[in-house]
């Protein structure tokens, strides 16, 4: 092979990197998954919670953030942790665009971070993401660790 088919290879492959990195076009970011209501608050989320006894599921997240596109990809639309959270949470979607004071409120030191709340107070934090199946032991954990 040519200097020139190796240099054409060199480009296709760093932007195959970049995409598996990024995400799909358009800014890098995947879909919100079906789990969190559009439009909902923080501030909507901790009423609801005051009113179910739920706790508050905060996804704190970044267009940006290749690892948080993974997370919404992968756990965060695997049917058994989306059956969860529903059923147990109430989960809202926070980007760091649209709902910055509400981010900085909560203090995460890294994205993705997903924080649990139970009245005002931060009940659990995972930071990071992971495969479904220990995401969703994760956050049962830290609300059964809350009582």
């Amino acid at each position: 092979m040519g200097k020139q088919a190796w240099v054409l290879l060199g480009i296709i492959g760093v932007f195959v990197a970049i995409m598996f990195v990024r995400g799909p076009a358009g800014g890098g970011t995947g879909e919100v998954p079906a789990v969190f209501e559009p439009g909902l608050t923080l501030a909507e989320a901790q009423a609801r919670s005051e009113q179910s006894g739920l706790p508050v599921l905060a996804f704190v997240t970044a267009d940006w953030c290749g690892p948080c596109q993974a997370l919404k990809r992968g756990a965060l639309s695997d049917p058994d942790v989306t059956a969860y959270l529903r059923e147990h949470t109430i989960p809202v979607y926070l980007e760091e665009s649209k709902s910055p004071a509400d981010i900085q409120a909560l203090g995460p030191r890294v994205y993705p971070t997903t924080v649990l709340l139970r009245g005002g107070e931060v009940i659990g934090r995972i930071e990071g993401g992971g495969p479904p199946a220990a995401y969703l032991r994760t956050v049962r954990r830290a609300i059964a660790d809350a009582g």
